[in-house]
């Protein structure tokens, strides 16, 4: 009979099995399963956090083929929470994962992330009104949260960073939420960003012009490495930390 000490022996070798065991006991929600998120959700997943709270209203698009790990020909048309709580269950069946298929707002925050005994909160939504709504209910309920800035429209992972939003440059997506969270007396919040100034997108290429303008440029290899390195952020906060 499989058991958690198979699947994570790797890990307890490396962190302890006390660490493996607290991880095991942790609650995340992770807001947004795109190209950042999605590698973010299953990188904890498979790190053994315990316990999670998904929400993304989106369905998978064949435009999310390029970067998004939950995207596949045979997924087009399926909710990405569905998909990733059964790649989840896939890789730890003793997993929890409670998923909501809507789009955060000021308006539910409160009655989404309400009550839900929460360690953390991974916000990997790219609208920035929901940004503000998460950040805001976690300074509000004094819940750890690491926000996820602009990845579309750079080329280098190498040049993707860890911060306070207040020491971040070449962000526009940051100058734009720090603008806000300074009126909102909000004094600090962990981020990830790319110190890569954007790369113009050549919008010849979208199939429908009225996406023109709307929408950044991405590669493979660059919102991977921020949801990867946000994983590391949650893990270092949740069991390195005092």
């Amino acid at each position: 009979m499989i058991g958690p000490a198979d699947i994570f022996q790797r890990t307890m070798m490396l962190i302890g099995e006390d660490k493996v065991e607290k991880l095991s006991k942790a609650k995340v929600a992770v807001c947004g399963l795109g190209g950042v998120g999605s590698f973010a959700f299953e990188s904890l997943v498979r790190c053994g956090v315990g316990n999670f709270v998904i929400i993304d209203k989106d369905k998978v698009v064949l435009s999310n083929l390029n970067r998004q790990l939950i995207a596949t020909i045979s997924n087009i048309g399926r909710l990405k929470v569905d998909i990733a709580r059964e790649r989840a269950f896939d890789i730890n069946p003793f997993v929890k994962v409670e998923i909501i298929p809507e789009k955060i707002t000021s308006e539910n925050i409160f009655n989404i992330l309400n009550n839900k005994n929460l360690d953390y909160i991974v916000d990997a939504i790219d609208d920035i009104g929901a940004k503000i709504a998460l950040i805001k209910f976690a300074s509000k309920e004094h819940i750890k949260i690491i926000s996820c800035m602009g990845m579309g429209n750079r080329i280098n992972p190498l040049l993707i960073k860890v911060s306070d939003i207040y020491s971040t440059r070449y962000c526009p997506l940051a100058k734009k939420l720090r603008s806000i969270l300074r009126k909102e007396n909000i004094k600090s919040l962990k981020v990830v960003y790319s110190e890569e100034k954007p790369l113009k997108p050549n919008y010849e290429y979208l199939k429908e012009q009225s996406e023109k303008k709307r929408v950044p440029a991405s590669i493979s290899f660059v919102p991977p490495v921020a949801g990867f390195i946000i994983a590391y952020e949650v893990i270092k906060d949740l069991v390195f930390s005092d």
